[in-house]
């Protein structure tokens, strides 16, 4: 996590097989390692109650190996943790359709991140995950999961979910509100710059038209400044992309970084893009 609350990722640092559920390690972060947990919630959308059963062993093992000594302490062996996890409290968070995550407080060694559990059957629930940096034992220096609680019935007024944002292979979680341009500027190896446009632009000004990105997903409008920017050359105004310095991050998206110092190549980058696949047929 960088200084500014945002925390990088690779999308295969929180990941685990399913038959192999991801374990404790030095290198991961307490929100990678909430990241970790949530993303087995909701991994089936079969009507196979088979197959349900086994998404829900795929939290609750990956939940385990997580678990921090005094959580097994209070709980007992999988079993007993299985047991604790599927009561009404918490099966609401096991059976959930999709986790967002909030922002994460992190006080030495010690972490709390809210999480929001909700279902299509109306069931969400606010929980805190509590984490404690080990420093003893088998895991020394890993975040494990300390507590799980429930503290709100339904979505918590004072919840603030952290959207993803895709950039390049990497996602990204920030503040809701965050400008896009600032986000991407915070990755490192990665900018919405290409060429000598790192070096030379307008600063984040929305003067130059350098930042231009293809964006996907919750964004706000363009401003009409903004729209007149992108009308001129290079950009023609009909290429469906934003400059990142004018966009704030309102929910979850995906941003792409098409060629040219301006990023003005989509027509070359999609027609490659078909090529591709035209020769892969």
């Amino acid at each position: 996590m960088t200084e500014d609350g945002v925390e990088l990722r690779d999308d295969a640092a929180a990941g685990g097989s399913d038959d192999d559920p991801q374990g404790p390690a030095p290198e991961l972060t307490p929100e990678q390692v909430v990241e970790a947990q949530t993303s087995t919630i909701g991994s089936t959308d079969s009507a196979d109650a088979s197959d349900e059963q086994g998404a829900q062993d795929r939290v609750l093992r990956t939940l385990f190996a997580f678990a921090a000594p005094a959580f097994r302490r209070r709980h007992g062996d999988f079993e007993g943790v299985a047991a604790a996890m599927t009561n009404p409290i918490y099966r609401p968070l096991v059976a959930a359709d999709t986790v967002e995550r909030g922002p994460i407080d992190t006080d030495g060694d010690r972490a709390v991140q809210k999480v929001l559990a909700r279902s299509t059957d109306g069931e969400d629930r606010t929980y805190e995950i509590v984490l404690e940096r080990q420093s003893t034992g088998e895991h020394e220096d890993c975040w494990l999961i300390a507590a799980v609680d429930m503290v709100y019935v339904g979505e918590s007024p004072a919840f603030q979910r952290r959207p993803t944002v895709e950039f390049d292979g990497r996602a990204i979680t920030c503040e809701e509100g965050a400008t896009l341009r600032d986000v991407l500027l915070r990755v490192e190896g990665r900018s919405p710059y290409n060429d000598v446009s790192q070096v030379a632009n307008c600063g984040g000004n929305g003067l130059c038209g350098t930042c231009a990105v293809e964006v996907c997903g919750d964004v706000d409008e363009p401003s009409e400044r903004e729209r007149r920017r992108l009308e001129l050359p290079p950009h023609s105004g009909e290429d469906d992309l934003r400059l990142s310095c004018r966009t704030t991050v309102q929910g979850d998206v995906s941003v792409v970084k098409h060629d040219g110092v301006f990023g003005q190549h989509v027509a070359e980058d999609d027609a490659s893009a078909s090529s591709d696949t035209e020769g892969d047929r």
